[in-house]
């Protein structure tokens, strides 16, 4: 699952700020994508040429902007695991919890 956050929405809290409060607040899981990216971001997509050298279209590259929807959902994005069992709804309610504090207490995070 993913949450988006919105640092204009938060008075301009940073989304790094959020994500260490809600570590702060126990809510461990709670993850910044790093394993992810958009595709644009990839090698392949940067450098296709290094991995198809003869390949008639090689020559068009993808730069940060190109995709700036990707982008921006990926730079202001949080991740939770996806909990399925009846016995997580508890586990997610805290999680939930945790994340409505601080956004209605980002003032006093600032």
């Amino acid at each position: 699952m993913t949450l988006t956050c919105e640092p204009d929405g938060l008075g301009g809290l940073p989304i790094e700020k959020f994500h260490q409060v809600l570590i702060a607040e126990g809510a461990t899981e709670f993850d910044r994508p790093g394993s992810t990216c958009p595709m644009n971001q990839l090698p392949l997509y940067k450098h296709p040429t290094m991995l198809f050298p003869g390949h008639p279209h090689s020559h068009r590259r993808c730069k940060a902007g190109d995709f700036f929807v990707a982008e921006h959902a990926h730079a202001h994005a949080i991740k939770l695991p996806l909990w399925h069992r009846e016995q997580d709804l508890e586990l997610a309610a805290q999680y939930s919890r945790a994340a409505r504090k601080i956004s209605d207490h980002h003032k006093e995070v600032l």
